[in-house]
């Protein structure tokens, strides 16, 4: 009786919770012009309440990864998501990555040459979790028609949206040298020929796309030389994949009011038998 109670106690505060919880989603589409390409820039908007958050695709040390699958017409093709780097979170020890008030996740809608209706319809099932004081899923799925333009011009405040999220997805052309060395415990990366000034950074970390690799930690350990800068990663204690590939965003913050961030790729192929 007592289980069935404290059980009841439980649900009714996570339906409260949920109903309490205001987290929206839409699909918005940007300025595109079909006479230069065949592509249409789109995302998925998620506005959160204050102080709530949804996850990064690898979530971390709690929630689940943010996952989207579209169902689009016969013969559109879509392009992966363009993840913006995540906010880290740390609470009791616990790391995780996601994102505060609002993310646009962006991708592309490929039309073939020879499409040939006016229109085209998009839906979007969005999969994810959302905390605050406790987590509760927010599951949706969303649609939008889209009239095909020649030249489309979206509104101003669309337009600024896809513009400043591009400000803070990783650049995929890495402009330095990367080595590492591995032990039992750590990987440590060897960055050089960084064309940045090692002086004002105050921040460097590592966040892998795939989770159970490393440790989850809001802080990562590196230091800085003459010409190079050393980033040791921690292997989780659980670790039960052996890590053939190095696969994430390399983060780079800045004591700096004219450049607070930058942010690379990274995809290497690891060999910890050398």
């Amino acid at each position: 009786m007592l289980k069935t109670l404290f059980f009841l106690i439980i649900l009714s505060y996570q339906l409260l919770a949920q109903q309490l919880a205001s987290a929206t989603a839409e699909i918005v589409v940007d300025s595109y012009s079909l006479e230069k390409s065949r592509s249409i820039p789109i995302g998925v908007l998620v506005k959160l309440e204050e102080d709530w958050h949804l996850y990064w695709r690898n979530s971390g040390d709690t929630g689940i990864p943010t996952s989207i699958e579209f169902d689009l017409p016969e013969g559109i093709t879509i392009s992966e998501i363009q993840w913006a780097f995540p906010k880290v979170f740390e609470f009791d020890g616990l790391a995780s990555f996601g994102y505060e008030k609002q993310v646009l996740l962006l991708t592309e809608l490929i039309l073939p040459e020879n499409y040939q209706s006016n229109s085209l319809s998009v839906t979007a099932k969005l999969k994810s979790l959302i905390c605050k004081d406790v987590c509760i899923p927010f599951n949706t799925t969303v649609s939008k028609e889209i009239i095909l333009s020649n030249n489309f011009q979206t509104d101003d405040d669309v337009s600024t949206l896809f513009a400043e999220t591009r400000k803070y997805l990783p650049e995929v052309t890495n402009d330095f040298e990367l080595a590492f060395t591995t032990d039992e415990d750590f990987i440590t990366l060897i960055i050089e020929s960084l064309n940045l000034d090692l002086t004002k950074i105050n921040s460097l970390y590592f966040l892998p796309y795939d989770n159970g690799i490393f440790k989850n930690t809001a802080e990562q350990n590196y230091k800085v030389k003459d010409d190079s800068i050393e980033l040791k990663l921690e292997y989780d204690h659980f670790k039960t994949v052996e890590l053939k590939e190095l696969f994430g965003i390399l983060v780079f913050q800045f004591d700096d009011t004219a450049q607070s961030q930058k942010v690379y790729e990274i995809k290497k192929q690891i060999n910890t038998n050398n």
